[in-house]
């Protein structure tokens, strides 16, 4: 058959042949394999894709029917649906339209997860002995992610706001596919080796547990244990887990969390400066409204009595002082008076004349001693007697 034997077709009519063959072949379809990529929407209709190892449908089951189903899809998880084949001529591309779901076990892909998950806890991957602490302040902040990804735009926005000062490198990686491991475990390396940073932020974000599944390889979580800089996991959203979590030293919910954390030292940090600015500020604009308070009050009039009243004051306390300093000194005069009269009158009373002009006298020898006894003196010794009015001279007899 030539080229012009073969009738002309618009993508319209093209899509309405496909869509009535398929109907004519496949009324109807009972398929079984591993949910990715579950969306329920907001409407109630449920969205996600039937995948096996080597090929993957979409599907789509509307609320009218969902009810049937006795809880929400897991990613992963093996299940059988029943329904009819749809194509969306505007994409042109195919689903499957669900009437019921039954499940099947656990899928292939989470089956194998789960059990390198208990392989590696066994083997003491996950012990928190071995984990390295998180830098309360680090300097370098290192983000291992596709510089592509929204995920990354997070972690930006959520340092600038919080910590723009942090120094921040981008170590690019591809995050899904066949390559990614690898691209992961060489990035976490050369972080080391070159010594790029002194704290990793290692991320992607949400999707399929087979666009995860990079993140759980064996070679991504030696890097991570051989590291020597701190990894903080910030893979996919709070749903999402890859088997790089439990290996990670600390483990964020999502890309933004990781950041959140990698940050928040300084967010306490500049908290505690900002408390301390706001205690001095608060205290000195207290001073200040005090000082303007006590401007305001002492006006000059105020201040005119304040000054007259601690004159006044004055006044009274030295007039008083005045007053004590005269009683102390006339006190003192009495007092010294007193002493005085009493000594005069003490020393008159010892004076020999006092005592001669009541009729006593006083004998002396020729050496002028003060006779006291009879023994003192001999026959024929000349004396002399002192009265109140003279001395006498006269001569021992017989």
């Amino acid at each position: 058959m030539t080229r012009n034997e073969v009738p002309i077709l618009d993508v319209s009519t093209l899509t309405s042949l496909i869509k009535d063959k398929l109907n004519e072949n496949f009324p109807y379809i009972n398929l079984i394999g591993e949910v990715s990529n579950f969306r329920p929407s907001s409407t109630g209709h449920w969205y996600f894709s039937l995948k096996d190892e080597k090929a993957s449908i979409s599907a789509v089951m509307f609320k009218s029917n969902t009810f049937k189903v006795s809880r929400y899809l897991e990613e992963g998880e093996k299940i059988q649906v029943f329904g009819t084949l749809d194509v969306y001529a505007p994409r042109g591309t195919y689903s499957i339209k669900c009437d019921s779901i039954s499940f099947v076990g656990t899928g292939d892909i989470l089956k194998k997860l789960e059990e390198r998950k208990l392989a590696y806890k066994n083997a003491g991957w996950f012990d928190e002995e071995r984990k390295l602490p998180i830098l309360k302040y680090p300097k370098t902040l290192g983000v291992i992610t596709s510089p592509t990804t929204a995920a990354l735009q997070d972690i930006l926005q959520v340092l600038n706001r919080r910590a723009p000062f942090l120094n921040v490198t981008i170590i690019p990686c591809v995050v899904q596919g066949e390559k990614a491991a690898k691209s992961i475990a060489k990035a976490i390396n050369i972080a080391n080796d070159f010594d790029l940073c002194d704290q990793l932020i290692l991320s992607r974000g949400g999707g399929s547990i087979e666009d995860l599944l990079p993140f759980s390889e064996e070679l991504v979580l030696k890097s991570i244990i051989e590291s020597e800089i701190p990894i903080i996991s910030g893979v996919g959203h709070e749903i999402d887990f890859a088997l790089c979590d439990f290996v990670s030293d600390f483990r964020a919910p999502t890309p933004s969390a990781a950041a959140e954390i990698a940050s928040k030292g300084y967010v306490e940090l500049i908290n505690h400066y900002k408390e301390i600015q706001s205690n001095i500020v608060n205290s000195m604009e207290n001073k200040i409204s005090l000082l303007n308070q006590r401007v305001i009050n002492n006006n000059m009039e105020n201040l005119t009595s304040i000054i007259n009243s601690k004159i006044e004051n004055m006044y009274y306390r030295s007039i008083n002082c005045s007053n004590e300093i005269e009683t102390n000194i006339s006190q003192k005069i009495t007092f010294f008076e007193n002493k005085f009269n009493l000594a005069k009158l003490e020393i008159k009373s010892l004076n020999p004349k006092s005592i001669l002009e009541r009729g006593y006298s006083i004998v002396r020898d020729k050496n002028n001693k003060i006779v006291k006894s009879i023994k003192d003196v001999d026959i024929d010794d000349l004396l002399t007697i002192s009265v109140s009015d003279g001395e006498i001279l006269t001569k021992v007899g017989k």
